[in-house]
């Protein structure tokens, strides 16, 4: 009968210094699963959670790349109309028997010239700014301009209201990741007060069993040496 209490002893001791290394390993790593052995079915949730985690992650990431290309777009289409605005005055100007054509003309050229490879690059529209003669019809210059003023206009309302769209995407994609974390850190992560207070039980347990298989090793000592 000894024989066998001492076993169980041996076996319970041997449990309680594998849950205190468990408890160690989840206060250390601050989680309650490490493994499939902690909770198969936990780690599997986890899991999931954490490839949705970085699904909506990555999908904010490219909402909030394209935001950033917008904003790009949208600063070359404001340069853009500044220009064709300096494009607007020089027309007027020409309408105006004080003013030399020929003197507005290479400015008018340059600005078309610019203004047009740039809405190629950025807009693709090569010829975004028809040519503009000083030395013809003013309202057929403005008339030109006035076209590529509305397309701008027209761009950057697009640009806009795309960015805005993919704000509220990227709001919409950081809630998730903050609830399917909470949701994650629920399943997986370990609660330190309890973990340290089962630390404690268990340390508790050991530490009776120790003294009690030390006491039975001194009886059986004792009753060795009665035969001696």
């Amino acid at each position: 009968m000894n024989t066998i209490q001492s076993s169980n002893q041996a076996i319970l001791l041997n449990r309680l210094q594998q849950q205190q290394e468990e408890q160690q390993q989840q206060l250390s790593a601050g989680k309650r699963i490490n493994s499939a052995a902690d909770d198969a079915a936990g780690l599997q949730v986890a899991n999931r959670l954490t490839s949705a985690i970085q699904q909506s992650d990555q999908l904010s990431q490219n909402a909030q790349d394209q935001i950033n290309l917008n904003n790009t777009a949208e600063a070359y289409v404001e340069g853009l109309s500044n220009d064709v605005l300096r494009a607007q005055e020089l027309v007027i100007q020409s309408g105006n028997p004080l003013y030399d054509s020929s003197v507005i003309q290479p400015e008018l050229n340059a600005i078309v010239a610019s203004v047009n490879e740039t809405a190629g690059e950025v807009l693709g529209s090569e010829q975004l700014l028809p040519s503009l003669d000083a030395s013809g019809s003013v309202d057929d210059n403005l008339a030109a301009i006035t076209g590529a003023f509305d397309e701008l206009n027209a761009t950057a309302a697009q640009l806009g209201a795309e960015s805005n769209g993919l704000t509220s995407q990227v709001s919409t994609y950081q809630v998730q990741v903050e609830t399917q974390s909470a949701a994650r850190s629920r399943i997986e992560d370990a609660d330190f007060a309890q973990v340290t207070s089962e630390q404690a039980q268990s340390a508790t347990q050991r530490d009776i069993l120790i003294e009690l298989k030390k006491e039975e090793d001194e009886r059986k000592g004792r009753i060795i040496n009665s035969f001696v």
